[in-house]
This record gives C-alpha cells, structure tokens and sequence, in this order.
C-alpha cells in the first residue's frame, strides 16, 4: 500500500467493508485478532479493498502481550 509517507509492505489485504474514520478497527475471525485497520479504496456502497496491519506487528512495537 502506499501512503503519503511511503509505501508500507506486509498488510492483510481483503474486501471486508471499511468507511472513513474505520481506522486502528479489528479484523477479526471467530475469536482471533489478525490486524488493524489501516486504509484502502472504495466504500460499503462500491465496494473495495481494505487494508490491515498485522496485529502482531502493534503488539511488538508497544511491547503488549495478549492471552
């Protein structure tokens, strides 16, 4: 994906649905977190892509362990 600041490697990319202010939200299947909202195109009404940053990835840089 590219930003502004950059291009950014390694994101979760998928069609779930995602509107603005949806950033920093989970992606979730069944009980597991997988990534945060990140950005992407389109809207709930066109359609798009939607892109996640792994969850484990803002574990780390915040030193957070879930259990």
């Amino acid at each position: 994906m590219n930003y502004e600041d950059g291009r950014v490697a390694g994101l979760i990319r998928t069609s779930v649905c995602a509107e603005p202010g949806d950033s920093g939200g989970p992606l979730f299947y069944r009980t597991y977190a997988f990534g945060l909202t990140s950005g992407g195109t389109g809207d709930c009404q066109s359609g798009g892509v939607t892109y996640f940053q792994p969850v484990v990835e803002a574990l780390n840089v915040y030193g957070v362990t879930v259990y």
